[in-house]
């Protein structure tokens, strides 16, 4: 099933529309769904779709221009740069609009350096009176203080989030909300997994054969983002495990690995310019200065992965699947489980909270101290504001929950009136 992303699919066909050339940029994290989204949005327009592989320049501009002389009548040259390539792209002429498509451009950006400059310069020279439109597509998002110009001047900049919870209910809609919601917070929406659900059987036997069926493709899945993307896969796979088991702070992800603080800022900017991680802040923070930074994955199947399948893998290799499933299987109840409920009550406390609580609030947002005392939800407007904490499993204790939520709150600054909610899903 081919899931639309309709607001994103919208912007770019009102970009196409306009009778003036354009640039622009998709962002995503890898396998998020950039290529096949292209596909969907250009299987009716005039196309030219240039993958970026990691080969030697020369080798990359040639197999681009014998694509687009199979499309068009253009007399072949010698080309050795990014800057060759588009020279020798203006001599073309577009009667009518074609969308150029660079997809997975930060390998082009790793090969050749400056090529986002070089494109700008003939972007102003020649290619912005062609009727084209150029989408580059990027699994890193970075720039340099040189390129900042190019991001600036681009008509526009989409970043294409992974599908949430919603998309599960699309695909099996059969299955109940709290199965939906299990296979979310285990493999995410990654089809690939997903679509050997077999509704006839229990969530139980689909994640057992699931795992057992196809444990191969499981294990790959994790050591080919990490091999294909990072020179020192060790550290980053050791960050990354660290994050997933709950460790978001870089104290806390230094002392796992047994190095300085100091020493892994390049590794965590470079896993959030992929935007495999995120870094939150507290509400009221200023994002650049906080000292109360937390990291977070930013997927479901790589915090299943790092969590089961990294730690585990002397169990796949034994074929002792049967330790590996109820490992799983733990694991899902009593970590991964809570942990997604919590993510997706914040997100559709955020979307309805005006119909929760009767008013539309100025900020909204989690927030903590250095004292470990978070609250998932503080929302407020001009007069009241709303702590609210989320629990996955209702507890007997709730009336000492809401007066520690109380006790908490004291530490957030405010001169409004208070109101308290727990939300759980059971």
């Amino acid at each position: 099933m081919l899931l639309k992303r309709e607001l994103e699919l919208k912007t770019l066909q009102e970009d196409f529309i306009k009778p003036v050339s354009s640039f622009l940029f998709i962002f995503g994290r890898k396998q998020v769904g950039k290529t096949t989204f292209l596909q969907d949005y250009t299987k009716d327009k005039s196309t030219l779709f240039l993958s970026c592989i990691e080969v030697l320049p020369h080798l990359l501009f040639e197999s681009f221009q014998k694509q687009i002389t199979q499309k068009y009548e253009q007399a072949t040259t010698n080309i050795e740069t990014f800057g060759d390539f588009l020279l020798w792209l203006t001599h073309l002429s577009f009667t009518k609009k074609t969308v150029i498509i660079f997809d997975d451009f930060h390998t082009l950006c790793k090969i050749q350096k400056a090529c986002l400059e070089e494109f700008y310069k003939q972007w102003n020279n020649h290619l912005k009176q062609k009727n084209i439109q150029i989408i580059f597509s990027s699994s890193i998002d970075s720039h340099t203080k040189e390129e900042a110009i190019v991001y600036q001047n681009a008509s526009k900049r989409i970043v294409l989030e992974a599908f949430g919870y919603e998309a599960i209910k699309t695909i099996l809609p059969e299955i109940s909300k709290e199965d939906q919601l299990k296979l979310f917070a285990l493999f995410g929406t990654h089809f690939n997994s997903i679509k050997h659900y077999n509704t006839s059987k229990s969530f139980e036997q689909n994640v057992s054969d699931i795992l057992r069926q196809h444990q191969h493709a499981i294990v790959q899945q994790g050591w080919y983002l990490l091999k294909s993307e990072f020179a020192e896969t060790a550290t980053y796979a050791s960050i990354l495990y660290a994050i997933a088991n709950g460790n978001n702070k870089i104290g806390e992800i230094a002392q796992t690995l047994g190095v300085k603080s100091s020493y892994l800022t390049r590794y965590l900017q470079k896993l959030n310019e992929m935007m495999l991680i995120k870094k939150r802040v507290p509400m009221n923070e200023d994002f650049a200065y906080s000292k109360f930074g937390r990291y977070t994955l930013e997927d479901n199947f790589l915090r299943f992965w790092f969590k089961c399948v990294y730690v585990n893998l002397a169990l796949y290799e034994q074929n002792s699947m049967s330790k590996f499933v109820d490992t799983v299987l733990q694991t899902l109840y009593t970590e991964l489980l809570p942990q997604t409920f919590q993510t997706h009550m914040y997100e559709m406390i955020v979307r309805n909270f005006e119909t929760f609580f009767g008013y539309q609030p100025i900020q909204v947002g989690s927030w903590w101290n250095n004292k470990d005392q978070p609250i998932d939800v503080v929302a407020f407007n001009d007069s009241v504001v709303t702590f609210i904490q989320l629990q996955y499993q209702a507890s007997s204790n709730s009336k000492q929950i809401y007066e520690e939520l109380k006790q908490k709150s004291e530490a957030f600054q405010t001169v409004l009136n208070k109101q308290f909610a727990l939300f759980s899903c059971h």
